[in-house]
């Protein structure tokens, strides 16, 4: 009863470990393909990301090497590609040449040799064309050929071949009977070519042969029938090529110095070519470039004589309704006063009791009138200044100041008379002769003044200069409140005819302005 409840217990723990070790298992293997899948994504995600940063080294490697393919010059492109063309080229075409001159040398020397060979062995084979053997004597008057003859110092060893492969005859008697796998020379010769190759001693039955370590020309050559012509045997030999190969060596040379003189000169002369078409690019671009610079000067010269433009007009603007308020309060305060007290006395002038002087002071203030309106007028417009030449107008506006002011003005002339200015030319010219002069007396605080003319055929240049305190030449530039032009309207008025102002000004030193009108007939 105990042992059998022992046996039971023992059982249910072995069914209870068996039980119990099962899932502990799985879950193991599940541990371990859980980690495989993980490891296999971190070496899937390194590879991909090792691809990528190679791409993205490729990509920055490329893009670089594009970027200074950009910068270089036309000639240095050219002589970067076309020399990797031109060198492959040369290789190509050099390798070419050489192998076909080889060729050609080989098989010449190959069908003299081999006519040359014929001659001796043709008669001693005849009897091949109804066997597959030679006779005990053909065989020996081969070998004294080959020995004693001249061939002896031209020929190391011979086979001859018939069809299959087979070996009737050769200077290693070891090789005599045997069969081998027809190369592509015997088989060519079969078909009635003389074949040769120089230096090609890998077939099996070559192995004496290269062994000798001496240059060696391979020759398979026909051996026909003295009646029908047809090929009976193949006559296989090795003769010694110590000549050939110099001839090659030298034919090689000159062949790849030929070829690559070609290719050098014509090189070096598309190079100088390219060259001087880059240079004249380079130089058209240079040319193109300046223009397109001069061209953007030019419109930003234009734009700031548009803008400068834009603002004279502004300025001649407000000093025309400057203008205008002053003459209308000139005619307000002066001739309208005259008028209306003309007016008020008018009618008691014509009546019977009227004072004596009554039509005296009608009459005076009428003629006052008239002289303001006259004055007025003559200060708006001067149209006889169309009629005078230079000197006559100078002379003009000077004698104006000199009888105004009382003061001495030394005038200079130099230069020739001109003929092409215009009546907004010579307007100009006596606008600023009359605010230069009035400024140096005025505000310069001298007795005397200087005017120079100069004029040529390029234009006219008048000075007005004087020895006065100066001024701050930051505060010259601007509009005087009671009516006058200012430096500023004189700017104003020389820009609108093409001409240009120059102030020069220095306290305690004078002032000095210029005027430039320059000839646009000679432009």
């Amino acid at each position: 009863m105990s042992q059998s409840l022992k046996l039971q217990n023992c059982s249910t723990v072995s069914n209870c470990s068996k039980k119990d070790s099962r899932p502990r298992s799985l879950g193991y293997s599940d541990a371990l393909a859980s980690k495989a899948i993980k490891v296999y994504a971190h070496i899937r995600r390194k590879s991909v990301s090792k691809k990528h940063t190679l791409g993205k080294l490729l990509y920055m490697k490329v893009s670089t090497m594009s970027r200074h393919w950009r910068r270089l010059t036309l000639p240095s492109q050219f002589v970067l590609a076309g020399g990797a063309v031109m060198v492959v080229a040369m290789i190509l075409v050099g390798s070419w040449v050489s192998r076909r001159i080889e060729h050609a040398a080989v098989q010449n020397f190959a069908i003299l040799a081999a006519n040359y060979v014929e001659s001796f062995i043709s008669p001693l084979t005849q009897e091949l064309a109804s066997g597959t053997t030679l006779s005990e004597p053909a065989q020996q008057a081969m070998i004294e050929v080959f020995a004693s003859t001249a061939l002896s110092e031209r020929v190391v060893s011979y086979k001859i071949w018939k069809q299959g492969g087979l070996i009737v005859h050769s200077s290693d008697p070891s090789l005599v009977g045997q069969k081998f796998t027809p190369s592509d020379d015997l088989q060519a010769a079969w078909m009635g070519d003389v074949s040769a190759s120089f230096g090609d001693l890998n077939d099996e039955e070559d192995a004496t042969e290269a062994m000798l370590g001496v240059p060696l020309l391979e020759v398979y050559s026909p051996i026909h029938e003295v009646f029908s012509g047809e090929i009976i045997a193949v006559a296989e030999f090795y003769e010694r090529a110590d000549g050939l190969q110099a001839e090659l060596r030298n034919a090689r040379r000159t062949t790849w110095f030929v070829v690559g003189s070609a290719f050098i000169a014509s090189g070096l002369l598309l190079i100088g070519i390219v060259k001087a078409g880059g240079q004249t690019i380079e130089r058209q671009r240079g040319e193109l470039q300046k223009r397109l610079t001069e061209s953007e000067q030019l419109v930003a010269q234009k734009n700031a004589l548009r803008r400068r433009a834009i603002t004279a007009n502004q300025r001649a603007t407000a000093q025309l309704e400057q203008t205008i308020r002053r003459v209308g309060s000139d005619l307000h305060d002066g001739p309208a006063q005259h008028l209306s007290f003309a007016a008020l006395r008018l009618d008691s002038a014509f009546q019977e009791n009227a004072a004596p002087n009554t039509r005296d002071d009608v009459r005076s203030s009428i003629d006052r009138a008239l002289e303001e309106i006259r004055a007025i007028s003559r200060g708006l417009a001067l149209p006889e200044l169309d009629e005078l030449d230079m000197p006559s107008l100078v002379k003009r506006a000077v004698t104006e100041r000199e009888t105004q002011s009382g003061n001495s003005i030394d005038v200079t002339f130099e230069g020739p008379e001109l003929k092409w200015l215009s009546y907004a030319d010579k307007l100009c010219v006596y606008r600023f002769l009359q605010e230069g002069l009035s400024n140096a007396f005025r505000h310069g605080g001298v007795e005397q003044a200087q005017v120079f003319v100069q004029s040529s055929i390029e234009g006219l240049r008048i000075s007005v200069k004087d020895k006065g305190s100066g001024f701050d030449m930051n505060e010259a530039v601007r509009l005087y409140d009671e009516g006058g032009q200012g430096l500023n309207g004189l700017k104003d008025r020389s820009e609108s005819i093409g001409g240009k102002l120059e102030i020069v000004s220095e306290i305690g030193l004078g002032t000095t302005l210029t005027l430039h009108i320059p000839n646009e007939e000679s432009a």
